[in-house]
């Protein structure tokens, strides 16, 4: 649905959700958190991690897509939503962006690095 999204919002979102997810993003598209790539020394199937130091960007980034989250929900409805499936309505969807919103702006309040198991 990226591409449904006005571009002002769009590159918003993919800075947080590139960090959190894709890591690479800016490569196949030109956008994303130009973050570096950091190898992961631990032998553990990781998600993410982020040092201290880069949490206050994450969570400033998150602050900033909070409020366009709202702005997804027609593109969503429209390109993405499967009804019945995993991810089938607006508000799963914006779930997982909202909780890691949480966990990264807890994370700055503490002074703490995030890092991410996949499950």
């Amino acid at each position: 649905m990226r591409e449904f999204v006005e571009p002002k919002v769009r590159e918003v979102v993919d800075r947080f959700v590139d960090t959190l997810f894709w890591h690479g993003l800016e490569d196949a598209t030109g956008a994303g958190s130009g973050l570096p790539d950091r190898p992961c020394t631990w032998d553990a199937d990781l998600l993410l991690w982020c040092p201290p130091d880069q949490v206050p960007l994450l969570a400033g980034w998150w602050r900033q897509v909070k409020t366009h989250l709202e702005i997804l929900r027609e593109p969503f409805i429209q390109h993405a939503g499967e009804p019945g499936g995993r991810i089938g309505t607006f508000e799963s969807f914006a779930d997982l962006p909202t909780d890691w919103g949480e966990v990264v702006t807890e994370a700055e309040r503490r002074g703490w690095g995030v890092v991410g198991l996949r499950c």
